[in-house]
């Protein structure tokens, strides 16, 4: 039986992933990081943490992400890869086969597994397992036949039967899903520049922005 997860808002640094029954599953916040004083450190880097029900704060957090500024590479810690606490880069966790660009991503499943992610452009992303090819997740928008969000249009995480953790689905899912709109964001401001009518001596490259972490 597929098991739906339903993104409420639709965004993956701050949402709550929600079964068909109403049941909050998993919830994803993002904010600054905190100096000893718990306040916002200046120029920290923004640090999304992935929660879900526990009897404990400690045993509630899936993982976090720290998205690192200036273009040094975001780092997640977790206990999901082998049940102790780890810290490496993302591009590590989530890797690439081949030099050439490409947003699809590889990763090594806890059941020794290996799947990969990948965006269909007017689906969103799909889950396989590499060594069938086996649908394993998607993310889509559907309109709700049944359960607490009946009759509404709901962007779904849908997951089948697996013998990959889900907490490591879903922290690869939120990475995933996060960065796919950071490229988004990117490609819709170089078309908003490129569609200006522009004074001469103006443009995108003017002025001196910063760069892009």
């Amino acid at each position: 039986m597929c098991l739906r997860l339903y993104l409420v808002p639709n965004d993956p640094e701050r949402t709550t992933l929600v079964s068909a029954n109403g049941v909050a599953q998993y919830q994803v916040s993002t904010a600054k990081a905190q100096n000893r004083s718990g306040l916002a450190a200046v120029g920290a880097p923004a640090v999304l943490v992935i929660r879900r029900p526990a009897d404990s704060e400690d045993d509630s957090v899936v993982g976090e992400v720290e998205w690192r500024r200036f273009g040094a590479h975001p780092v997640v810690r977790s206990n999901v890869f082998d049940g102790t606490t780890m810290e490496m880069e993302v591009r590590q966790f989530l890797y690439k086969m081949g030099h050439h660009f490409t947003p699809t991503r590889n990763f090594l499943g806890d059941d020794g597994h290996e799947y990969r992610w990948k965006p269909f452009k007017h689906i969103g992303h799909v889950l396989t397992r590499l060594d069938t090819g086996t649908e394993i997740a998607r993310f889509t928008q559907e309109v709700v036949g049944e359960g607490f969000f009946r009759g509404e249009r709901k962007w779904c995480l849908q997951i089948q039967p697996t013998t990959l953790d889900i907490d490591l689905l879903v922290l690869s899912f939120i990475i995933m899903e996060k960065r796919r709109r950071d490229r988004v964001a990117v490609e819709a401001m170089k078309i908003d520049c490129h569609d200006e009518d522009l004074p001469e001596g103006g443009g995108c490259e003017a002025g001196g922005g910063g760069a892009m972490g």
